[in-house]
This record gives structure tokens, C-alpha cells and sequence, in this order.
């Protein structure tokens, strides 16, 4: 049975737009293998009429698809399924320090607590983000599977209030990347990932988790994981002992310009 949806002028606040629920949908059949690689789509009219929408909202969902790496499109051949699991390609800028920093998240998940929250001042000063905000907050820890069991670090996570529907797939998928599932779940393309790193004082109990002395050196990494037009979708606090994660920048001179030490 082919799900249908609806174009509407007026839409629920906070919730998907026509095209981000099609595209989420097609998402979907990509990956449980309903749509397979090297096939094609149906075209604009065969999906418009299927799900009761416009053209015009079908294009913008395929061009959602395109973005995030799923779907290539050409002439005179049409819509092409190109894989049920797109890598996600970062490019970074140089403009400023916090545009250097750079920390890959490869370690799994182990979700203690979830709850809502809303930003106070304190809270929002420290994550870079508005006050008064609403957040679904994930506590845990990472675990580095490679090495055991044991925690390396403590991680808060929050995501957009809107997102709230994501935290099932959040706890069932832990080693998969919650901007990931984002992209994946939501159609929603993960456009920057900005990153501050701050040094920091491991205090009790925190470092008997992590199995440090209390008042041991840590980092703070804090990202913002923003969609095309800026809004943060995904904040990560994570706090690692400073012996347990590495920071690598990387400087660029630009042509024709002084280099001064």
C-alpha cells in the first residue's frame, strides 16, 4: 500500500514539510532494499500522482535525496538509485581558529537517561545556543569497542525538540552517528559541523567513571551540526580525559600573504 501525502498551504508548526516527509519516505525504501541500487525511481508525474503531491514538491524531494547522496539524476535516462548507504563528505574552511578543529566521533554510544529540556541562560551561554530553546537531552557514555568496555568519555546530546521521534532509533542504532540518522530518518542534509574545543577539570563523580583522578585534565568538545539554512539540529557536549583523544588543526597560507611567527 503506497503511503499518500498532501500539499498544504498551512503546515503544522514544527512539523516536516511535504517535501522532507516524501523524501524521508523514499529514504526509507532505499535503504530496506524496496527501491534497490542501479534502479531507477518513477518519474516527477508517477511520484506526484502516488503520493498525492505536486511536482513541484517531488522535485524538491529529490533534490533532498541528491544532496544527501542517494539518487543521482541525468537526461534522458532519469532518477537513479545510487546507494542505500551515502558517506557524508565534509569540506572544511579556514576562515577562523574554531573552523580548524577537527574530531572524529567514532566510539559507541551507552544512553543513561533521556528527558526534555529547555535552555536557561547558563546552559545556553555554555552550548553556543538561544535561550529558552526546547531540547530532547540523551546522557551517556562512549565506549571505544575496540578497546573494551570501558567509558572514554561522557557525552550530552541534544537534539531539536522536533526531532523527538528520532530518540528510538537513537538508542537501537549505537554505533551509527546521530546526524546520520537525522540525514537518513529526516531527509534533512547535514550542511556544517562547527566545533569548540575548551580545556577542563575532570571533577568526582565524573572521574570515577571515567577512571581518572579527580581533578584531572580533560577537553570539552562541543559541535552544532546545522542543516542548509544555519538552523542547529545536533548539539554534542562531550567531555574525554585529555590523554584520550588528539585535536589536529590544519593552516593554510594564503597566496601571496606574509607568514609571521
Amino acid at each position: 500500500m503506497t503511503a499518500t501525502l498532501k500539499d498544504s498551504k498551512t503546515d503544522t508548526p514544527g512539523a516536516p514539510t511535504r517535501y522532507a516527509e516524501l523524501a524521508s519516505m523514499l529514504v526509507k525504501d532505499i535503504v530496506e532494499g524496496r527501491r534497490v541500487v542501479g534502479s531507477l525511481l518513477p518519474t516527477e508525474h508517477e511520484l506526484a500522482e502516488q503520493h498525492g503531491v505536486s511536482r513541484h514538491t517531488v522535485r524538491a524531494s529529490l533534490r533532498m535525496l541528491q544532496d544527501l547522496g542517494y539518487i543521482s539524476r541525468k537526461k534522458a535516462v532519469g532518477t537513479i538509485v545510487e546507494t542505500a548507504n551515502p558517506n557524508a563528505a565534509y569540506t572544511q574552511s579556514f576562515g577562523t581558529a574554531e573552523d580548524l578543529v577537527r574530531v572524529a566521533a567514532t566510539e559507541v554510544r551507552a544512553i543513561d537517561d533521556v528527558r526534555d529540556v529547555t535552555l536557561d541562560r547558563a546552559l545556553a551561554r555554555r552550548l553556543e545556543a538561544p535561550v529558552g530553546s526546547a531540547w530532547v537531552l540523551l546522557s551517556g557514555t562512549r565506549v571505544d569497542a575496540r578497546k573494551g568496555s570501558t567509558p572514554v568519555a561522557q557525552a550530552d546530546i541534544y537534539i531539536d525538540a522536533s526531532l523527538a521521534g528520532l530518540v528510538e532509533a537513537i538508542r537501537s542504532h549505537p554505533q551509527t552517528l546521530v546526524s546520520a540518522l537525522i540525514e537518513r530518518e529526516r531527509a534533512t542534509a547535514i550542511a556544517e559541523i562547527r566545533q569548540v574545543v575548551t580545556a577542563t577539570l575532570i571533577e568526582a563523580p565524573l572521574a570515577a567513571q571515567l577512571g581518572v583522578p579527580a581533578g584531572s585534565a580533560g577537553l570539552r568538545l562541543i559541535r552544532h551540526y546545522k542543516d542548509g539554512s544555519g538552523k542547529i539540529l545536533e548539539i554534542t557536549d562531550t567531555i574525554y580525559p585529555a590523554d584520550r583523544v588528539s585535536v589536529a588543526f590544519q593552516l593554510k597560507r594564503s597566496r601571496g600573504a606574509a607568514l609571521g611567527l
